[in-house]
C-alpha cells in the first residue's frame, strides 16, 4: 500500500516555536479546506446538472429523474459542509493552543 500524504499539511513541522507552526498549520488546514469545499459546491452542481439532463419515465416528464439528482448530489452538499466546519477547526485549532498552555 502506498502513502499519500496532504503535502499542504505534511510541510509544516512543529519544532520551535510551537505557536507559529500551529498557526501555520491552522492556516494550512483552513485553505485546504476552502479548496476541497469550493471544488465539492462545483461537483454538486455539476453533478445534479449531469443526472437531471438524464431520461426519466415519460409520463412524469423527468420530474423522477431531477428528484433522485438531488438526492444523489445531496451528497456531495454535505461533504461540503463537512469540509467547511473542517476549515472552522483549522482556525481555531492554534487559539485552543494559546488558550491551554500560554495562560500557564
Amino acid at each position: 500500500m502506498t502513502t499519500r500524504n496532504i503535502t499542504e499539511l505534511s510541510s509544516v513541522e512543529f519544532t520551535g516555536s510551537l505557536g507559529e507552526a500551529f498557526k501555520k498549520y491552522g492556516e494550512e488546514l483552513t485553505a485546504l479546506a476552502d479548496r476541497w469545499s469550493t471544488e465539492l459546491d462545483i461537483a454538486a452542481v455539476d453533478a445534479e446538472a449531469a443526472m437531471s439532463a438524464m431520461k426519466g419515465h415519460m409520463l412524469l416528464f423527468g420530474l423522477d429523474t431531477r428528484i433522485r439528482a438531488r438526492r444523489v448530489a445531496k451528497r456531495l452538499q454535505r461533504a461540503r459542509e463537512l469540509a467547511l466546519a473542517l476549515g472552522t477547526r483549522g482556525e481555531e485549532f492554534p487559539r485552543s493552543y494559546r488558550k491551554h498552555f500560554r495562560a500557564s
